[in-house]
């Protein structure tokens, strides 16, 4: 084996452990959204998607609760992310205009999730819960 491939392999093999597997389903299946939360917590910052087609995100701080999987993530937003305010019992659609910091927001992941500290990924869905 060269000298270089003895030297990339372990490269190779941190950065597919270090990005988590699809957050709903693990790596082979798809995303869903399901009862689990991924982050429930502040915004504490906010970047609004730029006219230069840049991709807004938010960075959310909570606690570890049984029913969420993080308690700090920086969430990326795509023109698919789905925002929702809850109303009761109800949810109704929202914007990214509605989001702002001090918020409390639930957020599903959908893909990858880079497990740095804080994790990093891209949101399927957004619910304002406050």
């Amino acid at each position: 084996m060269s000298r270089a491939a003895v030297l990339a392999a372990p490269l190779v093999t941190l950065a597919l452990v270090s990005c988590g597997g699809d957050s709903e389903s693990g790596a082979n299946g798809s995303a869903t959204t399901g009862t689990i939360i991924d982050i429930r917590g502040r915004v504490t910052e906010l970047v609004t998607p730029g006219s230069d087609g840049l991709p807004g995100g938010l960075a959310v701080e909570g606690e570890g609760e049984e029913d969420t999987r993080y308690s700090s993530a920086w969430v990326r937003m795509k023109d698919s992310t789905i925002i929702w305010r809850r109303s009761g019992e109800d949810k109704v659609a929202a914007s990214t205009a509605d989001l702002q910091p001090g918020m409390q927001v639930e957020v599903k992941f959908s893909g990858a999730v880079a497990l740095s500290n804080p994790v990093q990924a891209t949101a399927a869905e957004i619910t304002i819960i406050d």
